[in-house]
């Protein structure tokens, strides 16, 4: 009888090797909300701190745009920056666009699980059914984030 001897460095290699196939944790849902935004405080407005700037933003408390708008969020690279990539339903592509037109000028706060990650100034009716967040992401946060909204999408659908 043979016996073979395994380095105990070649186990934990085949662990872990073993664990990030089997293991892995699955993203944790995440909700998303478009809400209007502006700089002056208000009454019935929530106020919340864009962290990267430190800025204050009030928040109206109507949800514009949710998980239920969006067919699927993707890490993408825009400009040199690492950003959310949404894609909307049809139903979410005709919501958006008449939002967006409806509030020209005005700013959309854009929350994932009641973080702020941006509050854009709305230049023109977003009218093909994609949009970016934008709020000093990293690589690693981005990920999180679209794969977060990506799994509330699939929590969402019966």
């Amino acid at each position: 009888m043979k016996i073979t001897t395994i380095s105990a460095c070649a186990v934990l290699s085949l662990i872990a090797a073993l664990c990030a196939l089997h293991c892995s944790e699955e993203p944790r849902p995440m909700a998303l909300e478009f809400r209007l935004a502006q700089t002056e405080p208000g009454e019935g407005l929530t106020q919340m701190t864009f962290e990267p700037t430190g800025e204050t933003i009030y928040l109206h408390g109507e949800v514009l745009i949710d998980n239920t708008d969006i067919a699927s969020a993707e890490v993408a690279n825009w400009e040199g920056e690492y950003v959310v990539d949404l894609t909307f339903t049809e139903p979410g592509k005709e919501k958006l666009a008449r939002v967006t037109g409806q509030h020209v000028t005005e700013r959309m706060g854009m929350v994932v699980d009641g973080r702020l990650l941006s509050a854009p100034r709305i230049n023109a009716a977003i009218t093909q059914g994609r949009a970016i967040i934008v709020g000093a992401l990293g690589e690693e946060e981005a990920r999180r984030i679209a794969a977060g909204i990506q799994a509330g999408l699939t929590a969402e659908q019966p």
